[in-house]
């Protein structure tokens, strides 16, 4: 569908478009609500990869495509470490491509720094299978401060692009609980990281906390003194899932306070483990009563046919969670 009939069957439904960024202004954190030149701002978008790994070959005309035909205002572009340690420069230009094709869209853009786990805690390697390297996943904390450095000189100059400090910290793989472990030694970290950018820039930054980014109780309890700081959640069924409260568990009172990304949530029907899950039994809980209930802004994971939870088949078209996707976004707008 071409942009101007999206708006205009939108407009024929009675519903205004998601607001985009267009023009100048900037990211306000109201309480724990963006707003963008004084209007409410709620991100609602697609987690569309990497432009190395999983968006290789891929056109940037998938930009348009999310923004006019599955009603997003925001996306979520990742880089892994280990891609930007053996080639910054080539990897710099690859992001700027991809953040340039979202903006031209008028779309808010989420840089991610694609680390998992935390340096002397859990190193991860990725299986040989996935055809990632070995250290693509592992950053020291000095890694990110220069990435970091080198994304406020290049883009801290448009506030539509808010930086992920950490993709998913994690502690020790084994522990499954939500109790605020490791936020003492992320915290600082964090903290280290976000001077190096607000010596460039103050655009919203996103930390994350401890569990593969679901277990936020220990910023509730100790948020970070950067008041432009807003908080990354990722949320997959496998968590807590036999729990009456499996996620509010999880925030604490944190979305009370302050500004909440779900930047991955998702589910795959036909997968095993912690992403098998459904629409009745996952995507319509989720989306009805914490997306919507708490007003939480959020990318689903992942636009990619490979990538699983997959948002496309392999055919290009819209999975069966893809089009639950699309669909939700388009409610929304």
């Amino acid at each position: 569908m071409k942009r101007r009939a999206l708006l205009a069957g939108l407009a024929t439904l009675g519903v205004a478009p998601p607001l985009r960024a267009a023009g100048s202004g900037r990211i306000e954190i109201e309480g724990n609500r963006f707003a963008w030149n004084g209007a409410p701002l709620r991100l609602k978008g697609i987690a569309m990869g990497d432009p190395v790994y999983i968006r290789y070959g891929r056109s940037l005309d998938d930009y348009r495509v999310v923004a006019e035909y599955w009603a997003a205002n925001c996306v979520r572009i990742s880089v892994h470490p280990g891609h930007w340690r053996y080639d910054a420069t080539l990897m710099g230009q690859l992001l700027d491509a991809d953040i340039a094709a979202a903006r031209a869209q008028g779309l808010f853009v989420i840089v991610d720094w694609h680390a998992i786990g935390f340096p002397g805690r859990y190193e991860p390697v990725p299986p040989p299978e996935w055809g990632l390297i070995a250290d693509a996943y592992l950053s020291s904390i000095d890694d990110a401060k220069a990435f970091w450095r080198g994304m406020a000189e290049r883009h801290g100059g448009d506030p539509a692009v808010i930086f992920e400090l950490w993709n998913e910290p994690v502690g020790d793989d084994q522990h499954w609980v939500s109790d605020g472990a490791w936020w003492s030694e992320f915290k600082p970290a964090w903290a280290a990281i976000t001077a190096e950018i607000r010596a460039i820039s103050d655009n919203i930054v996103l930390a994350s906390g401890g569990r593969w980014a679901h277990d936020l109780t220990g910023a509730a309890a100790d948020p970070l003194d950067d008041p432009r700081t807003a908080y990354a959640w990722h949320v997959y069924p496998n968590e807590d899932r036999h729990e009456p409260d499996r996620w509010f568990r999880s925030l604490g009172a944190l979305a009370v306070h302050k500004p909440i990304v779900v930047t991955e949530w998702g589910f795959c029907p036909d997968c095993d483990g912690g992403l098998q899950g459904g629409i009745d039994d996952f995507a319509i809980p989720f989306t009805r009563d914490v997306l919507d209930v708490l007003g939480l802004s959020h990318t689903a994971w992942c636009y990619s046919p490979g990538a699983a939870p997959a948002l496309l088949s392999p055919d290009g078209s819209p999975s069966d969670y893809g089009q639950f996707v699309r669909d939700y976004l388009r409610r929304l707008a």
